[in-house]
């Protein structure tokens, strides 16, 4: 496989299930009284400041799902699957409170550092996403990538190596929102499998196509990866992840989730 291909591959993945991950930061909780004790952090011990989060946090996520915050969700769902999550996220919460962040800001650290076992589950439950699942996870991802467009360009490169992007918008808020529950349904749906699934050469022969038939396309793909990318080539990359995105709703349905499940089996 060529760089450049790899490279494509992991930003579509990166462009949907890593978006799922991206930007997200736990609900400002309502501070407890007695906030100048709590942020005296070198004076408590790290299972102190670990259970005070988890008192703080996990209930703010709860309210937060509640409340149809599906990023929140997301979260929680994790915590079910993987039971080493929760541990994870509230410990590297607590460091980062001890050096002087927010609730907000070690929240954002927590989900940071859960985002890999996020990505690994994401990828698993594309696997068993039904057609329609999968198709609406890819259109809402385009959606999002020309919301980019319109922003942020950086935002796009930003997302095709995995990190976070840097604009929020209420109308990126909605399209975030409209993805996690997405997952969040996939994650909850009761084990099915049986799906097809299209081996990845075959998802990399049909881009060859598509950067064929759209040169600019196979430019901005060669851009990804880059560590500070220019503005046109971040406008590249967007104008990539856009195109292989809408080349892909001009699929049948069925082959449509199948390319899907193959860039996630991939």
């Amino acid at each position: 496989m060529t760089r450049t291909r790899i490279l494509i591959h992991t930003a579509l993945l990166s462009a949907g299930l890593l978006l799922v991950a991206c930007g997200k930061q736990a609900p400002t909780p309502p501070l407890p009284d007695g906030q100048a004790q709590l942020d005296q952090a070198s004076t408590e011990t790290a299972s102190d400041s670990q259970a005070e989060l988890k008192a703080i946090i996990i209930p703010g996520l709860e309210d937060a799902a509640a409340n149809g915050q599906m990023d929140a969700a997301l979260f929680l769902a994790l915590f079910r699957m993987r039971p080493e999550a929760e541990p994870l996220f509230l410990e590297t919460a607590a460091r980062a409170r001890s050096e002087g962040a927010t609730y907000k800001e070690a929240g954002r650290a927590g989900g940071d550092a859960i985002r890999p076992m996020l990505i690994e589950e994401s990828n698993k439950a594309m696997l068993r996403a039904t057609d329609q699942q999968a198709s609406d996870f890819a259109e809402v991802t385009l959606k999002e990538f020309r919301e980019f467009e319109t922003t942020d360009a950086q935002d796009c490169a930003r997302t095709a190596m995995g990190l976070a992007p840097r604009i929020a918008s209420d109308r990126m808020a909605e399209l975030r929102n409209a993805e996690s529950a997405i997952m969040v349904d996939i994650l909850n749906a009761p084990a099915q499998g049986g799906f097809r699934v299209t081996p990845i050469e075959d998802v990399q022969t049909w881009m060859g196509d598509v950067f064929r038939d759209k040169p600019a396309a196979g430019t901005g793909a060669t851009y990804i990866g880059t560590p500070e990318p220019t503005d046109e080539q971040a406008k590249a990359i967007c104008n990539t992840m856009i195109t292989i995105y809408e080349e892909l709703g001009k699929l049948p349905l069925a082959r449509r989730a199948a390319y899907m499940r193959g860039m996630s089996a991939g």
